[in-house]
């Protein structure tokens, strides 16, 4: 026996527009779909049916409100799509700016290429050598020495008795 699709299509359509609540409609045997707006209950086969059905809900404009038994009364195809394109905007996001991050570490050395630790070599005038070790300083020291006032107590040129000096002073 052949059966005739619109028939069938109109017999799902009559089983699910009889449901008059949403919890019914959804979670009946023939597939319904659930128009929040017009609480009316269309055959539906899944949540993604506005994209390719315009026409689902008695409502044009609430055609993306169809809930279906995947995810329940409470979720949405626009909640279901904002989500999804939200997480994606995020995962997107994370990735350009871990990007980012390392496109900056390779140009800037400071920031985790250039040489961590070495030996500086200094000549003194009278030909004897002068070798000693240097650690490149963490970007918080750095930071901080760069933003913090300056300790003139400590070490000042003026006290100093340099070649600078006055020679009465």
């Amino acid at each position: 026996m052949i059966s005739n699709s619109t028939s069938s299509d109109g017999d799902r359509f009559a089983a699910c527009w009889r449901y008059q609540e949403c919890g019914d409609c959804i979670y009946s045997p023939h597939g319904c779909g659930w128009c929040a707006v017009s609480q009316s209950c269309v055959p539906a086969k899944n949540l993604l049916e506005p994209i390719s059905n315009a026409a689902i809900c008695p409502l044009w404009s609430e055609r993306w409100e169809l809930r279906t038994g995947a995810l329940g009364c409470a979720c949405s195809t626009t909640t279901l799509l904002s989500v999804v394109i939200t997480v994606i905007a995020t995962i997107v996001g994370l990735a350009v700016l871990c990007g980012l991050g390392l496109a900056v570490s390779r140009i800037n050395p400071f920031l985790g290429t250039g040489q961590v630790t070495g030996t500086e070599l200094e000549m003194k005038g009278d030909g004897t050598r002068h070798e000693k070790q240097w650690v490149r300083d963490t970007w918080p020291k750095w930071l901080y020495r760069q933003f913090a006032r300056p300790d003139l107590n400590k070490h000042s040129e003026q006290e100093e008795i340099t070649e600078r000096s006055r020679l009465l002073g």
